[in-house]
């Protein structure tokens, strides 16, 4: 049996275009009954090769092409193959492969020595012994004694093939006469067809980042290294008698080689338990204590508790699982120790009492009648699944621990593969071809995005005009299509998986190949599916961004909180939060963010957590079918039909609906005496559509039914209802865990929502469009929004009473050295007193003029009393004196100019901080919209109303109606909200050519709720809004009353930071509350009577406090 003893796969990253599939069966298609596999320095296709094979009859052999270092030639890495001949031998080639993949750069001959026993050594074409040999080195017999002191002679072959040229062939017979050298067979492949050589050529300029010159004739040369059919092979190799030997030598190799891969249940890292102590017994010791701090101060029945608690012991331990629950608990308890925040449960483990009693979960199963046995039980043995959902900024903590407590060998994370996905695999051909980056980026363009998030092939977008328009400009075109073709989906690089890490009682390399992961861990050669098949323990600890949300929430809130508050305590009817929920004001709520789910809850109106509960179960594929009817029957316009009485207690939470798989399987125990064990097969067959399983379950339903006293009609009736709801049917265990995280935030943002949006905010830093839509919700609930200020910002949001502080690093074009050298430089030497002293405080590198312009148009250094025209403009001479720092004895002057116009400053300043927080751009419509009757939006909150506003347009979805006419739904907003304005066809072409974002427009129309239950405007007439009138300013005076409060010297300094900047011919006077005395500042104080200032005033004061008396 012969077999090519060296292919490649894809998995030699960016060196092969073909799969493993598609080499197997090519290989099966041509004649060929064994192959070996040798990719570049990784095994990551073993497992895949593995299956492949068995799949299509072929063995496999296991090889490596290993890069080591030359022994004449000791600076450069030559190929040598290694082909595992026994179990031994693959153990090793598993740790060469992770030596050579955990060193850096140089691997030397001596490190291989000891390992490698089992392994036959195999110098191809292009390894430094066979160079040597065909360039007639004339100390090639001392470098192959020199070998031979290295590795085992009786192992190792040279490689030859009939392809090679006649005299190398015969330098190659003459090198094995003198030596005793034995030859094998070893055709050169480096793809499968001839075709292939092109697109391997720009698999290695993508690699290289190089372009290619002469593409249409590179793509017409026919490639000779292909997968020959076994019959040529054959033929060629009975020529000379040294092919023939080798040839023979190949099949001996093959024929001695037998390798096999086990796949086994996971073996459990045992845990450290005290002196004497099984795993068994130290869990229930914990789980009992666990149990009773759980239980200390509630009114429920200690019996139940902890019989359900010996109950889920006993299962535990039966089915081996004690250490599982302790490794996951020592997790959860170094999140506790250390003050990180876990989630409250994730899937079916959220039913388990222990869980619960070990602080692994938070929710208490018996409180919300949760089942141990959808989770784990004797009828359905199998390893349990425990996820963590963990703060993402605190991981490396907990990897950091692991990595110390399991030792760096047996701890490691798992590989993933990034791959050329359509547009990756267009646009990397297209670099390769030349293309310049405005075409590159039209061809990305031209691939749509798929729905939720999956992506679309290059040939379902082919299937639009987009990209065949595209291609159809582009020289190459067709074959440019064709190679991306070929490199979709192949794999391009790896990453670490985001969740999965492993843990292990013995080296990791014992079981499967490793390399260098991040920060000295190691990292699989294989994905998270082998991993587990291999025996290894996976755990999944995945990154939640809500969670940090939660715990930044909570420090934001800590001065306002009672004492010893917990969150994770709090009652599940509070008032304030359902009603959040029940008007779908859940922006920043985990899982209840969308329109469509906002909309269920508006209409569905929860009145208690389980009905929260229901919407996270119900709002999901599937189940969504019974949305409505689910609303209709929780407000009684539909009634409520069970189809057996004695099903009343099970289904009457959800309306005579099922809408969780443990709804099934209570009804199988109740109505037909299943086992919960039993009933959960049940719920996983129905859900599976396990027809061989179902017949036999259907009739011990039937029989159980009988038995309880029902008749075969109802019992058959019962039975094809739960069967064809059980495939909708969602985890409530899991809908409750999440539930109430999503509870937690949602009574955070209803009674402390400064510190929530402070944190939600945080969140998405660099979010555009997230943080304009918090921002302006956080404005409607009467939240003071300040812009960045270098005095008083930190690096990120933050909070002060009832205000949101910007942060520095919010500003686009600032660096965070900058920032953080401004923090430090403020915190050491005290706030700056001028902007000439906060310039000049500034290190010299760090003295850019690009930075200073985006620290004014930000309004970051507003607070200095100076228009920022005026900053603008003066930049110039402010580095300039401050570079000539004490040579200058006179500060600068600061020349004056008028601002910039109101619309111009705000573009600026929103381009810089994607948000408007210094004014709006509807400020100067303020009195033309209350002179002209126009209503704001903050009051358009009733339906069936004629309303007109003026509006700045925020974002444009533009949609195409069934005949063909184009119509759009238009976000518009003002200074006190925002709308949706839908317009129809015949208006929008009216106004299409002056309807964009930025635009002012005066909109009439009908109120009326929208699909989301929502206020919207229907617009019948839209024109551009006109210019307002030039005035005169409005002349009048300032009143600003101070309370003790207030009453304090950096209150003071900040109020006249304002007046400064607005400065104007309008008086102040100061009314003090402590003396009622009533004092008219000086003429340098005074203000003009722009809106901004009440709105600045009042974020400082409070508006009760401002008033601006008009002089008519």
């Amino acid at each position: 049996m012969y077999a090519p003893l060296q292919i490649l796969s894809s998995y030699s990253l960016l060196k092969n275009p073909n799969t493993i599939e598609q080499i197997v069966q090519t290989a099966k298609t041509r004649g060929y009954e064994a192959i070996a596999l040798a990719d570049v320095n990784v095994m990551y296709g073993a497992i895949e090769w593995f299956r492949q094979t068995k799949k299509h009859g072929i063995k496999p052999l296991f090889g490596l092409t290993l890069m080591v270092n030359g022994l004449v030639n000791t600076a450069t890495l030559f190929p040598v193959v290694l082909l595992a001949e026994n179990q031994v031998g693959y153990q090793n080639l598993m740790w060469l492969s992770s030596a050579k993949m955990t060193s850096q750069g140089d691997f030397q001959w001596e490190t291989m020595v000891k390992h490698l026993d089992g392994i036959n050594i195999v110098f191809p074409t292009d390894s430094e012994l066979v160079q040597l040999i065909s360039s007639g080195y004339e100390e090639v017999n001392n470098y192959w004694q020199q070998l031979l002191t290295l590795v085992d002679e009786h192992h190792s072959f040279i490689g030859i093939n009939s392809q090679m040229a006649p005299q190398i062939q015969e330098r190659l017979a003459q090198f094995s006469e003198r030596t005793g050298g034995h030859m094998i067979a070893l055709d050169d492949i480096d793809y499968l067809n001839s075709d292939d050589a092109f697109t391997t050529q720009v698999l290695k300029a993508i690699d290289a980042n190089v372009k290619l010159d002469d593409i249409k004739i590179l793509a017409q040369q026919q490639g000779s290294h292909i997968l020959r059919d076994l019959a040529v092979v054959q033929q060629e190799y009975q020529g000379t008698e040294i092919l023939k030997t080798a040839y023979i030598n190949n099949e001996l190799l093959v024929s001695k080689s037998n390798v096999s891969i086990e796949f086994k249940d996971t073996a459990l890292p045992p845990f450290e338990t005290p002196s004497g102590v099984t795993d068994s017994q130290f869990l229930e010791k914990i789980a009992v204590s666990g149990l009773k701090k759980r239980l200390q101060g509630h009114n429920v029945s200690l019996n139940l508790y902890e019989e359900r608690l010996q109950h889920e012991l006993k299962t535990i331990e039966v089915l081996g699982f004690s250490d599982y629950f302790l490794i996951v608990w020592d997790i959860v308890n170094f999140a506790h120790k250390n003050h990180i925040q876990t989630g409250p449960g994730r899937g079916s483990v959220a039913g388990s009492l222990v869980a619960y009693s070990l602080q692994i979960t938070d929710v208490d199963p018996l409180q919300f009648n949760l089942l141990f046995e959808r989770f784990l039980n004797d009828e359905r043995v199998q390893m349990p699944d425990i996820d963590i959902d963990w703060p993402p900024s605190k991981r490396e903590e907990l990897f950091t621990y692991l990595h110390q407590k399991y030792g760096k060998r047996n701890f490691g994370q798992i590989i993933t593969f990034g791959t050329l996905a359509s547009k990756q695999a267009l646009r990397d051909v297209g670099r390769v071809f030349g293309l310049p980056t405005p075409t590159l980026s039209k061809l990305s363009a031209s691939i749509p995005e798929g729905k939720n998030g999956r992506k679309v092939s290059i040939d379902d977008a082919l299937k639009a005009p987009q990209l065949q328009n595209a291609l159809r400009d582009i020289d190459n075109g067709r074959l440019l299509l064709q190679t991306a073709l070929k490199i979709e989906g192949l794999p391009k690089n790896y990453s670490t998986h985001a969740a999965g890490i492993v843990l292990s009682a013995n080296p990791l390399v014992q079981t499967l190949p490793v390399q260098s992961g991040t920060e000295g861990r190691l990292l699989t050669q294989f994905e998270k599916d082998p991993v587990e098949q291999l025996g290894l323990l996976k755990i999944d600890i995945l990154g939640l961004q809500n969670l940090a949300i939660l715990s930044q929430a909570l420090y934001y809130a800590q001065k306002e909180l009672p004492e010893r508050f917990d969150i994770t305590k709090i009652v599940l009817d509070d008032a304030k939060t359902l009603a959040l929920f029940a008007k779908g004001d859940t922006n920043g709520v985990f899982q209840f963010e969308s329109a469509g789910i906002k909309n269920v809850l508006r209409k569905l109106k929860p009145a208690t957590f389980e009905h929260i509960v229901a919407v996270n179960a119900l709002y999901r594929p599937g189940p969504a079918q019974n949305i409505d009817k689910f609303i209709a029957r929780r407000h009684g316009k539909e009634a409520v039909t069970i189809s057996d009485p004695s099903l009343k207690s099970i289904l009457a939470l959800t309306f005579g609906i099922i809408v969780y798989q443990e709804q099934v399987m209570l009804v199988a125990e109740s109505y037909a005496g299943f086992t919960l064990g039993e009933a959960d097969v049940l719920r996983s067959a129905m859900s599976k559509k396990k027809v061989d399983k179902m017949q036999k379950l259907h009739e011990q339903f039937i029989k159980g039914a009988l038995k309880n006293g029902h008749d075969q009609e109802q019992a058959e009736l019962i039975f094809s209802y739960i069967d064809e709801f059980a495939n909708y049917g969602f985890n409530r265990s899991h809908a409750v865990a999440y539930s109430k995280l999503a509870f937690e935030l949602a009574y955070l943002k209803a009674h402390y929502p400064v510190a929530f949006f402070t944190a939600l905010l945080n969140a998405n830093l660099g979010e555009q469009k997230k943080v304009q839509q918090y921002v302006s919700e956080a404005k409607i609930r009467g939240i003071v929004v300040l812009a960045p200020d270098v005095n008083k910002s930190y690096k990120f949001w933050t909070s002060i009473e009832n205000q949101l502080q910007m942060g520095l690093n919010n500003i686009r074009g600032v660096r965070t050295d900058f920032v953080t050298s401004v923090l430090e430089e403020r915190q050491n030497n005290g706030s700056f007193q001028t902007i000439q002293s906060f310039v000049r405080r500034l290190p010299d590198k760090m003295r850019k003029r690009e930075v200073l312009e985006q620290l004014v148009y930000a309004g970051a250094l507003d607070s200095f009393g100076y228009n920022r025209r005026e900053l603008i403009e003066n930049i110039a001479s402010l580095i300039e004196g401050a570079s000539f720092g004490n040579l200058i004895l006179e500060e600068t002057k600061i020349k004056k100019y008028d601002d910039f116009a109101l619309s111009d400053r705000l573009k600026k300043e929103k381009e810089v901080i994607g948000v408007n927080l210094s004014g709006h751009p509807l400020d100067t419509y303020v009195d033309f919209i209350l002179e002209n009757g126009f209503s704001q939006i903050g009051n358009v909150v009733q339906p069936s109303q004629v309303e007109k506003i003026i509006a700045i347009v925020d974002s444009i979805r533009q949609i195409r109606t069934k005949k063909g006419d184009d119509m759009a739904f238009v976000k518009v907003s003002d200074t006190t909200g925002e709308i949706s304005v839908t317009i129809f066809p015949q208006l929008f072409k009216k106004i299409s050519n002056f309807l964009k974002p930025g635009t002012i427009l005066s909109i009439a129309g009908k109120s009326e709720r929208d699909m989301r239950n929502e206020i919207a405007i229907v617009a019948n007439h839209i024109n551009l809004a006109p210019e307002p009138q030039r005035v005169q300013p409005i002349q009048g005076t300032w009143f600003l009353q101070l309370d003790e409060k207030h009453d304090t010297p950096e209150r003071r300094e900040e109020i006249s930071q304002i007046m400064k900047k607005h400065h104007g011919h309008n008086p102040v006077v100061i009314h003090w509350q402590k003396d009622g005395k009533n004092q008219k500042l000086d003429q340098e104080f005074w203000m003009t009577s722009e809106t901004v200032i009440m709105r600045e005033l009042a974020a400082l004061l409070g508006s009760e406090n401002i008033i601006f008396k008009q002089t008519y």
